[in-house]
Order: structure tokens, then C-alpha cells, then sequence
């Protein structure tokens, strides 16, 4: 996302473009005169002449700096995760096979910003990136070819970054102390899936591909299953980097399901459906076409693979919206149920229990019953949703168009709180492309306004 300016800055950008000139001209003036000998001259007489109160007050203008310095509130130091934390991680997109995106914990019946963090470049990123929680820190990638690792509880600087190539659309997953995360947007030829400690963000390797990598891998048994846009489905050894094989014939940008050996991934280009791979050896056991683009993540549902499916994509809308949310058998990929929606699906259905969490890019945020695909509540937003929903104990929470996060009851869907993240941008764009992590009663949550947030009960 390039820099841009709202159209109410124009005429006073403009006033200033006619002064450039002149103020180019003052600017060579001061600079010839700085460069002359005499103006060297003059200013060490100045020096020697007042230097019984200019040593000290430089000196006292040094240490009051350092002081500032030193007071300002740093990353405070972490524990090491513990042998539980390295066993558990957040090994696939969304946390779990469910794409629950959460603990489980419950979230308060308020909402503040406990912290929020603005992307530092000059021309201003978004954090469309959906960040990942684990012991005590918080991942997410930004449009500014970085990643980010934060103290759950003090975002105001960030214990590292790490640099990519490209921009980090891609969520990070984490298991056995590292994490994962691929580079770079549909128009990227060369991106790589990056692994780094992640305490420290070291570097520790590198897979290049020859297409993009926008999804996280999924991570298993010491391997990082990964979607790599024209290049299909990779498996990596997790430790080295190594490739163990590649699918080809296939342009794929999921995160892949894992389940009982089996891989399943969805397909937007070309052949538009949802594809199974035998995790041992990458072959291909079944294919099932869609009649529109599967951008989704599958999730695993009580009845089978649950999956949305809808022409259009994250900048524009089909005039001719086909839609519907479906469940796949596991075995054969025959359609179990089937259910339209208004608009398309563009992220993975959060599965809790007997429930089916999705959005849609009509503003629907529906709930459906696992194992019939009966809808049992809807709930609309008024703007796109194009994220996927995290899903509590006692709460729905995803984001929409508008910088708006929304907290519903997975009961009936009726609110809980409301967050407004559009009160801090200046910007237009104010779009939520990132899917919200809860852990703690805390939710994490990127924002196209340049902030990534964490938000919690009011106290």
C-alpha cells in the first residue's frame, strides 16, 4: 500500500509546491556560506571565546538526553518458554485445525486498547498480517516486509523485528520454538518461507520458491507444510529447511488441514475447488470443483471439511456474487451439505463444537449447524468482512471493513462490545484483513490504519 494523502491536504500541499524555489534557494545560500573558510574561522572564535559555558552546557544537554533516554519504558525482558509452551505452539493458521484462532478463554463484556502499536515507516504499512500468541509474546507480519514480536503486555516497542523481502501478508505459526512465516503478494516470483528463533528472531533458515507465499505452513511431526502460490504444495523439514517433496499442477494459497495423514486445500486459480494430498509422499487423492474461487483455509468440522467459496476477492466485489459454505467428506470429497450466502467467502470458517462461525463480503457474519448447515443466527455489520473469526468461550470476535472489531455471543449473536479502531486513522483505508488471535481474555488484531492492537476489558 502506497502512501496517500486524503484529497482535504491537497491545496495546502500545493501552496507549499510553490514556495519550493525559493526555499531551495535559501538552502544553497546557508550552505555556500557554511562551506566558506571564513565561516569556520568566525565559529572557532565563537567557541574559544564562550567555551566556559558551552562545554558545560553540552554536557549537561548530554546527560539530560541519555536520562530521557533511559526512562522511556523498553521491552522488558521475557522468561524462556517452558518445555509445555515448546510442545503446544500455534502450529497452523488460526491456531488449531478448527481455526478457532484462541485459547478458549473468555473475553470481558468491555473493551479498551490495552496497548497499539503504529507501523514506524514514513510511508506507513498496514498490518494486514494475523498475528499468532505464545508464551507471553504476540507475532504479526506487516506490509512493511517485516516481522514483529511483542510483550503480550507492553507494545510500545517491539522485542525484535525481523526483516523479509517482502511484504509479510502471511500469519506466523509457531512450534518447538520457532516460527515460520512466507513473503510477499500474489505478483511475487522469487518469495521464501522464512524460520527464526522465536525468542531471539534469529535467523535460522530459508526456503526460496519461484511463486509467493501469503499462507503460513502447517507444522507436524517435524515437518512445515506450506502453499506457494504457482508452485502448489511444498513439505520442508521443519529443522533444516530441507524439501521433502512438491506437489505441482496446482496454484494454491491456503494453509493447508491436517488431518488423520491427509492435507486438504483449497484452490482460487484455474481449477477452483478443494484438493486432499497424502502427507507422506505429496500424491494427490481426490479433487472436488467448486463453481466459485475457494479462498478460505478448509477447517475441520464434527461432519467433515468445512470450507466458503465465492467469486470477487479482497478489492472487489463480483456484480454477480456465488457464494455458499460447504461441508466435504474427509475420505472421498463428496458435498455433505451445502448453504448459499449473499456474498463471498475470503477467509477460514471458525468451527466451535456444533457451530460454524463465517463471515462473508456482504456483512453477513453467520452462524450454522455443524453437522446440517442449517443457519441458526445471522448478523450483519454493514461492511465486508474478509477475515477470518476467533472463537472463545463466551464470545465471536471478528473484524470488518470500517475499523470496526466486533465482540458477538456465539449463542444467538447478539453484541457484546464494539471496538472503533477508525478513530485512529486519518487515512481512508481503514480495512481489517487481519484475523484476531485471543489469548488470555485478550484479543490481538491488525489494522490497514498502520496500528496493530491489543485490546482488552475496561478496567
Amino acid at each position: 500500500m502506497m502512501f496517500a494523502v486524503v484529497p482535504g491536504l491537497f491545496a495546502p500541499l500545493q501552496q507549499l509546491a510553490s514556495f519550493l524555489p525559493q526555499i531551495a534557494i535559501m538552502l544553497v545560500a546557508a550552505a555556500t556560506a557554511v562551506f566558506r573558510p571564513q565561516a569556520y574561522r568566525w565559529a572557532w572564535q565563537v567557541v574559544k571565546e564562550r567555551r566556559r559555558i558551552l562545554i558545560p552546557s553540552l554536557a549537561a544537554l548530554a546527560v539530560g538526553a541519555g536520562a530521557w533516554r533511559l526512562s522511556r519504558p523498553g521491552p522488558i525482558t521475557l522468561p524462556p518458554p517452558t518445555e509445555q509452551e515448546k510442545r503446544e505452539g500455534w502450529w497452523s493458521f488460526r491456531r488449531d485445525g478448527s481455526r478457532t484462532g484462541s485459547d478458549g478463554k473468555p473475553v470481558g463484556t468491555s473493551v479498551r486498547a490495552i496497548w497499539k502499536y503504529r507501523e514506524p515507516t514514513v510511508d506507513k504499512r498496514a498490518f494486514a498480517s494475523s498475528p499468532a500468541v505464545w508464551a507471553g509474546r504476540a507475532y504479526i507480519g506487516c506490509d512493511n516486509s517485516a516481522l514483529y514480536c511483542f510483550n503480550v503486555d507492553s507494545g510500545e516497542e517491539p522485542l525484535w523485528v525481523f526483516p523479509a523481502r517482502y511484504p509479510v501478508f502471511s500469519a506466523p505459526v509457531i512450534a518447538g520454538g520457532r516460527v515460520y512465516f512466507g513473503e510477499g503478494l500474489h505478483e511475487t516470483k522469487d518469495a521464501w518461507l522464512h524460520c527464526a528463533d522465536a525468542v531471539t528472531g534469529k535467523k535460522l533458515w530459508e526456503f526460496k520458491t519461484t511463486s509467493h507465499v501469503e499462507f503460513p505452513p502447517t507444522l507436524a511431526d517435524g515437518r512445515a507444510y506450506f502453499c506457494a502460490g504457482d508452485d502448489g504444495l511444498y513439505c520442508a523439514d521443519a529443522v533444516t529447511g530441507g524439501m521433502i517433496w512438491q506437489a505441482k499442477g496446482m496454484h494454491l494459497d491456503n494453509s493447508p488441514l491436517l488431518h488423520n495423514g491427509v492435507l486438504y486445500v483449497g484452490a482460487g486459480y484455474g481449477e477452483t475447488g478443494i484438493a486432499a494430498y497424502r502427507a507422506s509422499d505429496g500424491v494427490r487423492l481426490w479433487f472436488t470443483r467448486t463453481p466459485a474461487s475457494c479462498w478460505g483455509d478448509p477447517a475441520l468440522g464434527p461432519a467433515g471439511i468445512v470450507v466458503g467459496v465465492g467469486n470477487g476477492n479482497f478489492e472487489f466485489r463480483d456484480d454477480n456474487p456465488q457464494a455458499a459454505i460447504l461441508c466435504l467428506s474427509p475420505e472421498t470429497g463428496g458435498i455433505k451439505w451445502r448453504t448459499p450466502l449473499a456474498d463471498a467467502v475470503l477467509a477460514a470458517a471458525a468451527i466451535s463444537g456444533n457451530r460454524v462461525f463465517i463471515g462473508d463480503r456482504s456483512g453477513d457474519f453467520s452462524c450454522f449447524d455443524a453437522t446440517t448447515g442449517a443457519l441458526l443466527w445471522k448478523k450483519g455489520c454493514g461492511q465486508p468482512i474478509l477475515s477470518s473469526a476467533a472463537v472463545t468461550e463466551n464470545a465471536v470476535v471478528y473484524g470488518c471493513d470500517g475499523g470496526h472489531v466486533h465482540a458477538l455471543s456465539p449463542i444467538d449473536g447478539s453484541e457484546i462490545w464494539r471496538y472503533d479502531a477508525s478513530k485512529d486513522s486519518w487515512l481512508p483505508d481503514e480495512r481489517i484483513l487481519s484475523s484476531p488471535a485471543v489469548v488470555d481474555g485478550r484479543v490481538y488484531i491488525g489494522c490497514n490504519n498502520f496500528y496493530f492492537y491489543c485490546l482488552g476489558p475496561k478496567e
